[in-house]
């Protein structure tokens, strides 16, 4: 179920953010002006649109492959609130850029892979446990070389929207740090079965003890 999901929400907003750029491209407009711009009140309502605008299919290409993998990793480690997550990353995020940003617009889900990946790494930090460092491990291996995109390096890469991205999931990830894993949820089911076993072998002792009578053996 989690894994379906996962899927369906992970092609769906991908397919949102590809159908607006081949609007974009067959009717030759430009929808940047959806982006953040900060400080500005119509600039503000790029903070629900930005990260599904991109500047080009390179751009645009380049967030598919990693919002795909972040995405469904998240619904596949994280079910529960994955969808919670989600919003909160983009919303969040957003707000951020639009307070502290350079006058610009802002576009693309840069932000959101930053925080999804920043947000795995540190809940598997904050649960301590052997399958939750699993997803920290192989986050750090994936993404290693997203940590300069932290700070500033050319002109129209929106390395603010990486920062709060980033931000924001440090955040999250503490915020949820007791929720449950894909890992936890199989450490529980197991211990559940033990506990079923030993429940009814124990209510089986406790039939023979005040069912069984000696005398019956007469």
């Amino acid at each position: 179920m989690k894994i379906n999901k996962g899927v369906k929400v992970t092609l769906l907003l991908i397919s949102i953010a590809w159908l607006l750029k081949i609007l974009e491209w067959s009717l030759g407009v430009d929808l940047y002006h959806l982006g953040i711009y900060p400080r500005n009140r119509l600039g503000a309502f790029g903070i629900l649109f930005h990260p599904f605008i991109h500047g080009g299919f390179k751009h645009l290409f380049s967030n598919t492959v990693s919002f795909a993998i972040l995405c469904f990793s998240l619904y596949f480690f994280i079910p529960k609130v994955a969808t919670k997550v989600l919003w909160k990353l983009s919303i969040y995020s957003g707000i951020l850029v639009w307070i502290f940003a350079r006058p610009s617009f802002h576009i693309g889900a840069s932000g959101v892979i930053y925080g999804i990946a920043l947000f795995l790494f540190f809940i598997g930090l904050f649960q301590k446990n052997p399958g939750s460092l699993i997803i920290s491990l192989c986050i750090a291996v994936l993404n290693h070389g997203m940590l300069v995109g932290l700070v500033p390096q050319e002109d129209g890469i929106s390395w603010e929207s990486h920062l709060s991205g980033s931000i924001v999931g440090f955040f999250l990830a503490y915020y949820y740090r007791k929720v449950e894993t894909t890992f936890s949820q199989q450490k529980k089911v197991e211990i559940d079965e033990d506990i079923s076993y030993e429940g009814y072998r124990n209510l089986e002792n406790e039939h023979f003890k005040y069912h069984y009578h000696p005398k019956d053996d007469n």
